[in-house]
C-alpha cells in the first residue's frame, strides 16, 4: 500500500457521495486507513472510539496486543499504545492545528501518545500540520497534492507511519515482559 493509493480510494469513495460531507470523508479516511493498518498486521480499534476519563471521541486507537475495550470503544488509557487523529485532506487552518494540539495534550495527562495522519495536503499549505506545530507529536502526510482533485505525489510517509506505530508496539511489549519477569 501506498499513501497515493490510499488517496485515490478514498478520493473514488467520496465521489458517489454527492456533495461535500467532511464527516463522511473523515469516516473514509479512517476506515481506509484502519483496513490498510490491519493488512499490515496492525490491530486497530474500532472507529470513534473513547478513553475512560478523556472528553474526546478518537479517529483510531492501537491498542496493545491482547487488550480489549469495553462494548468494543471504550479503552483504558494503559490499554493504549497510540491515539490517531486522522484526516482526508488536511488541515483546515490554525484552528484545526490548535484544537488537534490541544487535544494531544489532554491524552498526554493520560500517557497516552498520540499522532496525527492526513491522506493529503497541499505541500505549499501554511496551516499544514507537522510535527512542529503540533507540539512534537508525529505528523505523517501520506500524499501531497496542488488541487484536491488533482494528481497527488507520494511521500513515503506510509513507511514511516508503519514504522513508528511498530516500534511503540514493540518498546510496549518489551517493557510489559520487563515488568512481568521482574
Amino acid at each position: 500500500m501506498t499513501g497515493e493509493e490510499l488517496v485515490r480510494e478514498a478520493r473514488m469513495a467520496s465521489k458517489g457521495f454527492q456533495s461535500k460531507c467532511r464527516k463522511f470523508s473523515g469516516a473514509v479516511a479512517a476506515e481506509l486507513l484502519k483496513r490498510a493498518l490491519e493488512d499490515e498486521g496492525v490491530l486497530t480499534s474500532a472507529r470513534d472510539v473513547f478513553i475512560r476519563g478523556v472528553p474526546l471521541e478518537l479517529d483510531l486507537v492501537i491498542p496493545y496486543s491482547g487488550q480489549e475495550p469495553t462494548l468494543d470503544l471504550l479503552y483504558e488509557p494503559e490499554q493504549v499504545a497510540l491515539a490517531l487523529e486522522v484526516k482526508k485532506s488536511g488541515s483546515f487552518g490554525e484552528r484545526t492545528l490548535q484544537a488537534i494540539h490541544s487535544n494531544f495534550e489532554e491524552l498526554g495527562k493520560f500517557n497516552v501518545k498520540c499522532a496525527y495522519v492526513t491522506l493529503e495536503e497541499r505541500k505549499s499549505y501554511r496551516h499544514k500540520a507537522t510535527k512542529e506545530n503540533l507540539g512534537g507529536h508525529e505528523c505523517f502526510t501520506l500524499a501531497w497534492h496542488k488541487a484536491s482533485d488533482g494528481p497527488v505525489e507520494d511521500t513515503n510517509d506510509w513507511n514511516r507511519l508503519l514504522t513508528f506505530i511498530r516500534s511503540r508496539i514493540s518498546a510496549a511489549n518489551t517493557l510489559a515482559a520487563a515488568q512481568a519477569s521482574g
